[in-house]
C-alpha cells in the first residue's frame, strides 16, 4: 500500500529544523521504539530496514564532512554523504510492506523491491540556508552550498492508494504522529531558537540549535563565505 502525503489548503506538512552535533543527534532517539526505513526509491531485494548505527554514522560524517568540514569534496561525494541522512522513521516494522517491481514486459526484479508502509512515516532530510545579495536570509529554499542541518517532516493529512487516493485522512490518530512530537519535544529540550548575525542586521530563521553545535558550526563555508554567524 502506499500514500501521497500533505493533501489540501492548509493541510500539508508539520516541519521542523534542527541542527544538533552527532552525539546529540543519536542521543535524540535513546529508549524510543522505532525504526529507519528508506522509501521513497528502489531498495535491495533482502533490504527489510536501515540499521540504526548506519544512521548515527552517517549523521557524524554528515556533520564533520559537510556542516562544519573544511575539505573539498566531489559533488558525488557529496551526494552521497547526504543521501546517506535522507531516512524515514516509523514507530514498528509491522507496518512496512514491500511490492515488486515488474518491468513492462511483466518481469519481477530479482535485484530490487519499493518499501510500501501501512502507515504515515516521518521523514529526514536537509534544510538549507539562502542569503541573497539584498541580505534577506531564507531557510525555505533548496540551496546546495548552503546545506546547514536536518528537518523533521510528517504529513497532516495522507490519502491512500487502497481506495485510489480519493479521500483525505487526518493523520493525528497515527503513533508515528505522537513519535514526531516526542522528538521534536526532545530536540527543543537541548537546544534555542537560532539567531544568524550578518554585518549589519540579525536574522530568526526558523530553525534550533544546541549549543554546542552553534560553537562548531561557525566554521560552515557558506556561513564565513557570507560573514555570518549563527548563535
Amino acid at each position: 500500500m502506499s500514500y501521497f502525503g500533505g493533501l489540501g489548503a492548509g493541510k500539508g506538512w508539520n516541519t521542523f529544523n534542527f541542527i544538533l552535533t552527532p552525539i546529540e543527534f543519536e542521543f535524540l532517539f535513546q529508549d524510543l521504539q522505532f525504526c529507519f526505513v528508506i522509501h521513497d526509491r528502489r531498495v535491495d531485494i533482502a533490504y527489510q530496514h536501515t540499521e540504526k548505527n548506519f544512521i548515527f554514522n552517517a549523521y557524524k560524517l554528515f556533520f564533520e564532512q559537510t556542516l562544519i568540514g573544511q575539505n573539498e569534496l566531489e559533488k558525488a561525494e557529496k551526494w552521497e554523504i547526504e543521501q546517506n541522512i535522507r531516512i524515514s522513521i516509523i514507530d514498528d516494522l509491522k507496518k512496512i510492506e514491500f511490492e515488486n517491481i515488474v518491468d513492462k514486459k511483466g518481469v519481477v526484479s530479482q535485484e530490487f523491491k519499493l518499501v510500501r508502509p501501512t502507515a504515515p512515516v516521518i521523514n529526514i532530510s536537509p534544510f538549507y540556508l539562502t542569503f541573497t545579495k539584498d541580505e534577506k536570509l531564507s531557510v525555505a529554499y533548496m540551496n546546495e552550498a548552503g546545506i546547514i542541518g536536518l528537518q523533521l517532516t510528517y504529513p497532516k493529512v495522507v490519502s491512500w492508494q487502497t481506495d485510489h487516493f480519493n479521500a483525505v485522512h487526518e493523520t493525528a490518530t497515527f503513533n508515528s504522529s505522537r513519535l514526531f512530537d516526542i522528538l521534536v519535544n526532545r530536540i527543543k529540550n537541548v537546544t534555542h531558537k537560532a539567531k544568524v548575525n550578518s554585518i549589519s542586521k540579525t536574522f530568526k530563521p526558523n530553525f534550533w540549535i544546541s549549543k554546542e553545535a552553534s560553537s562548531q558550526l561557525n566554521k560552515n563555508k557558506y556561513l564565513t563565505l557570507n560573514n555570518l554567524t549563527i548563535q
